[in-house]
């Protein structure tokens, strides 16, 4: 369950941050991690237990982490960018919090 609301909090954040940048990459990212938390749900819900649950999680966290961190470097200079690294860290806090608690939960 926890899967599936960090894959929406990926889905709804990611399409902000993507609508105040219009970066393309932002949005790929968003479909990309969304669709790779779905699958995680997925396989935990047919295979409990399996190593797939936590690590597309954690991947999807650092994947986010890294834009975010990129993001949030490049705001030192254009301020606007600031609300959506914000944003982009929700996703990664969000992520890596299901993937914690998948990992605990095997």
């Amino acid at each position: 369950m926890l899967l599936l609301l960090a894959c929406a909090a990926t889905f709804i954040l990611g399409f902000l941050a993507w609508r105040l940048t219009s970066s393309k990459t932002t949005i790929f990212n968003t479909f990309a991690g969304g669709a790779a938390l779905l699958f995680a749900a997925q396989v935990s819900s047919t295979h409990p237990g399996a190593e797939t649950t936590f690590l597309v999680p954690f991947f999807v966290a650092m994947l986010f982490g890294g834009r975010a961190l990129g993001t949030l470097w490049r705001s030192r200079k254009e301020e606007a960018l600031r609300l959506p690294s914000t944003f982009l860290f929700g996703v990664a806090g969000a992520a890596l919090l299901a993937s914690v608690a998948a990992f605990f939960a095997r």
